[in-house]
């Protein structure tokens, strides 16, 4: 798929989410490696872009086999904080290839589109930093959609417990826990 082509796929998606999950597709499928969509770009695909908007796309994947498909789909390097580099298009914005692999020990989600299978981040980790962010930046709004995140699918409690112990969240997640129960389910196809 050469530039022209990906930018006439892209400008069809109506909403942002389906703008990442597309994008998500289409760079697995050309560049023949797994990527997973993770991070705030994951909590917009849970959420919907009328509930949150990232800043960027966070996908993982493979360094050498994602940035030549870049590329050739008119992506040009950005160099940020830290000399950390971007990726860049306006039909899209920044892409940060954060890693080749997730560290979270979780099953990420396997997600259709019309170009496509993507994988999107298991939505457990996304809660677990929501929560932790909540609570350093004092964040009534990242609280509430730790809880949004947690009416979207059957949880791991035991990975969000021992991480809520490991950070110091117990309390925020005993309170999210007791918010979401009784409450009925989500889920996003």
């Amino acid at each position: 798929m050469n530039e022209l082509e990906f930018d006439r796929v892209i400008a069809l998606a109506r909403e942002h989410e389906d703008r990442i999950a597309w994008f998500g597709a289409l760079l697995q499928k050309e560049s023949r490696t797994l990527v997973e969509i993770v991070g705030d770009s994951a909590i917009e695909w849970y959420l919907t872009s009328a509930d949150y908007v990232s800043q960027d796309i966070d996908v993982v994947g493979r360094r050498d086999r994602v940035t030549p498909v870049l590329r050739r789909w008119g992506f040009r390097q950005v160099e940020g904080r830290s000399q950390r580099v971007y990726w860049f298009k306006r039909a899209l914005g920044l892409v940060d290839i954060v890693g080749e692999g997730d560290r979270s020990g979780l099953r990420p989600r396997r997600i259709q589109t019309p170009y496509g299978p993507v994988l999107v981040s298991a939505v457990e980790p996304l809660i677990a930093r929501r929560l932790i962010r909540s609570h350093r930046e004092k964040s009534p709004e990242l609280y509430r959609q730790a809880v949004r995140l947690a009416t979207r699918s059957t949880l791991d409690w035991q990975y969000l417990e021992a991480m809520a112990e490991f950070e110091g969240v117990h309390s925020l997640l005993k309170r999210l826990k007791k918010s979401v129960e009784g409450r009925p389910r989500s889920t996003r196809d």
